[in-house]
């Protein structure tokens, strides 16, 4: 059985998530991911597939983020016709993600002045071809080849996906969170695989402890009242802000008379919260626990929930202090633009940074220390401070990567991706060291043969 492992994004970078596996001729997708970061990156959304999508047989999606589900509809625009194997909550997630990345698309190819690398109608063939897949459920595809889901702790659905092709195991980390993530379940572990798939975000650095990251949130709602001024929040709408409520919930609470109002202005991190909350089984026990005390984790006194333009406006007649949750995360687009130009230029004002930005993105600009930025052709002076809390991100970080990476008893071969190439590189090595494998770090285009 021949089977050959070519990647088409996620090559020493982080975004554009897209390996096709090609099994004795039955071709299977992982992820088709958006790319992100700078317009020179962006821009490659609208380059054709270097395959083609009709050839596929399947496509299987590891979790609901934007680099790994953002050019699903491009698929079906260039032909694919086929099921999209996912968990519910995936399902539920990468609906609202691809619908809101959609409107975005509109936006730069209208200011751009180039027409959209997919319509309407192929999202909608996107969402009608979602197929559900429960975790530990085995899935035939052919009478050799068979895949199953695993929890891979990172965001609410996440899988790490195990192929079975003949006598050979595959298996795709897709993105891993670490032990004792506060909402979901930990990762699960695998012991026996011939070939590893593995991304490397954080390969290269560790993470805060919880306790500390939560520190330094509620440090920087505690700056907000003493110096009278605005807080800015940049969010990922998915497990990061749904993390972030959790721990302003149990501070409200349990600090009655801090009245400083806080303002999730993202219709789809709201959504995603309701999502959040419609799956509640697939969160740990400890969550789960916390909602038997408290019937919403999510919601507590002096947050509002903006739902349109209006209300998003408003936000500016509240008097200081206050907060501002926006997205996005990494500041490519949403209302989070609009509160940087309101509020960016005052020296009173934060701007707090939740995990990793993509270089070549305004984010990574901002924290990298420009002095302005562009708004509409409008050059707006950048005098408030910034911050980056890397602990609120749902990655693994290098312990928990390594640690994940021990459990497999003989892997033939380790494949790094999703790294840039710093992190791939340091993590290559470390494997290396510390775990004695042979290890390939995946390159554009270049086809892996899994003997």
């Amino acid at each position: 059985m021949e089977i050959k492992l070519t990647s088409y994004g996620a090559t020493e970078e982080v975004t554009g998530s897209c390996h096709l596996l090609n099994i004795d001729g039955h071709r299977i997708l992982i992820d088709c991911g958006l790319w992100q970061g700078d317009w020179e990156n962006y821009v490659k959304n609208w380059d054709k597939f270097l395959f083609d999508p009709k050839s596929l047989d399947a496509v299987i999606l590891t979790h609901a983020h934007l680099d790994h589900c953002g050019r699903l509809p491009k698929l079906y625009a260039e032909g694919y016709n086929g099921p999209i194997f996912a968990t519910p909550a995936t399902i539920d997630l990468a609906k609202i993600v691809l619908e809101d990345s959609y409107f975005i698309m509109e936006e730069k190819s209208f200011r751009k002045k180039i027409p959209r690398f997919y319509r309407q109608n192929d999202l909608l063939k996107t969402n009608k071809s979602f197929t559900p897949i429960s975790y530990y459920q085995s899935r035939q595809l052919t009478p050799d080849i068979s895949f199953t889901l695993y929890n891979a702790g990172h965001i609410l659905g996440s899988a790490i996906i195990k192929i079975q092709a003949g006598s050979k195991t595959i298996v795709f980390s897709g993105d891993l969170g670490g032990q004792n993530m506060p909402l979901v379940k930990d990762v699960d572990f695998i012991d026996k695989a011939d070939y590893v798939v593995c991304e490397s975000t954080y390969g290269d650095r560790s993470h805060q402890a919880i306790k500390t990251r939560d520190q330094e949130l509620i440090k920087a709602l505690l700056r907000t009242t003493l110096n009278k001024s605005t807080l800015l929040i940049t969010i990922f709408a998915i497990e990061r802000t749904q993390d972030i409520l959790r721990v302003l919930n149990d501070y409200y609470e349990s600090h009655i008379d801090f009245k400083v109002p806080v303002f999730l202005d993202s219709p789809m991190a709201a959504q995603a919260t309701k999502i959040y909350k419609k799956h509640l089984l697939d969160l740990n026990e400890t969550a789960q626990a916390d909602l038997e005390r408290d019937r919403d984790i999510f919601d507590f006194p002096h947050l509002k929930i903006t739902n349109n333009i209006r209300q998003s406006k408003e936000i500016n007649k509240t008097p200081n202090p206050k907060i501002i949750m926006a997205g996005s995360g990494m500041m490519e687009g949403g209302r989070i633009i609009h509160h940087l130009a309101q509020y960016v230029s005052d020296k009173k004002n934060q701007i707090l940074f939740m995990g990793f930005q993509v270089p070549g993105t305004l984010g990574y600009q901002i924290l990298s220390g420009d002095f302005d930025f562009d708004y509409y052709g409008q050059k707006i002076p950048i005098h408030a401070t910034t911050q980056q809390i890397d602990g609120f991100s749902a990655h693994a970080d290098q312990g928990s990567l390594l640690g994940w990476l021990k459990h497999f008893e003989n892997p033939k071969k380790i494949c790094l991706s999703h790294g840039d190439k710093p992190s791939l590189q340091k993590f290559a090595i470390m494997i290396g060291e510390d775990l004695k494998r042979e290890v390939e770090i995946l390159k554009y285009n270049q086809p892996v043969i899994l003997k």
